[in-house]
């Protein structure tokens, strides 16, 4: 690694994060290395930051690739670069507070890939109002093997959304389901935020009955789409944008274009294909969307 120099109480990135091991396999099925997920990074960097920046992250590491251990990181490392800021988030269950890493740059990018974190999921807030959350999310989970209908539920999600005037992305997650994502104004606390997220879930719901359900427990969803609104506010994460997870196919948390609903499957946004489609509408659409930011209306705030 290149020498740092300090600015302002703080150093300063180096031009270069030396990639050590690169040739190490992080998902062997796909002869994914890290330096090839390093270069990954690297490619989706001007996209992704504005989706990290400022935001206290939370980290799935798997040292070994995904055939390893993997586990969720939220505090800093003791060999956290000092030139990486960090921001403390009090934690009432916990013995003491963590200081959560901040990811401003593509340096502080390539150098969480070189500790094979496979999964970037930050908070709905930013460190300087940690109290007001700035993102409004829906997770969307379908039933084993039924994106279709995940597809469908985000369609009507985006509907409510566009009545109330609410400005909104969708990505898939990864997996199976999909996110909807509204960038808001930073008016609301947690708890106003959640009663939003929850009438919001609570409209959707009552258009559609038989195909959605907030269930949280399987046994009561009944083959329908369940609409989780938990992930909002400062103990909230949710996986970033062009972050792969660390499962074998490497796939990616992909932005998709509203357009192009009906026409994706989750498999083939990975991190050998993702580098090409970054020109999409999806990538364009999140691309404006980090821009924006909406007002949620008294009606969904006092639910």
């Amino acid at each position: 690694m290149t020498a740092t120099t300090a600015y302002g109480g703080r150093m300063r990135a180096p031009d270069r994060v030396e990639v050590t091991r690169p040739d190490k396999l992080l998902w062997p099925d796909h002869g994914i290395t890290k330096q090839t997920y390093v270069d990954y990074l690297a490619a989706v960097a001007e996209l992704a930051l504005p989706w990290l920046r400022d935001r206290p992250l939370t980290l799935v590491r798997a040292p070994d690739g995904v055939g390893g251990e993997r586990y969720f990181q939220k505090a800093a490392s003791s060999y956290t670069p000092a030139w990486i800021p960090r921001v403390t988030i009090p934690a009432p269950s916990a013995k003491r507070d963590v200081d959560f890493l901040v990811c401003n740059d593509a340096q502080t990018l390539a150098w969480i890939g070189n500790q094979a974190a496979l999964e970037l999921h930050p908070a709905p807030v930013r460190r300087d109002r940690l109290d007001r959350p700035d993102l409004l999310v829906v997770d969307i989970d379908p039933p084993d093997d039924a994106f279709d209908a995940a597809v469908e539920v985000a369609a009507l999600v985006l509907d409510v959304l566009d009545e109330f005037g609410i400005g909104a992305g969708v990505k898939t997650t990864g997996g199976k389901g999909l996110h909807v994502v509204a960038p808001i104004e930073r008016r609301h606390d947690q708890a106003e935020l959640r009663r939003a997220a929850a009438r919001l879930t609570g409209i959707v719901t009552e258009r559609r009955p038989d195909a959605v359900t907030d269930a949280f427990r399987k046994a009561g969803r009944q083959g329908r789409v369940m609409l989780d609104p938990s992930r909002n506010g400062t103990g909230a994460t949710i996986v970033a944008p062009y972050s792969p997870r660390a499962r074998p196919s490497a796939t990616v948390s992909f932005p998709i274009g509203r357009e192009q609903l009906g026409n994706v499957s989750p498999e083939g946004f990975t991190v050998a294909t993702v580098p090409a489609l970054l020109d999409a509408p999806g990538p364009r659409r999140w691309a404006a969307l980090a821009g924006e930011r909406s007002r949620l209306p008294v009606e969904l705030v006092r639910g």
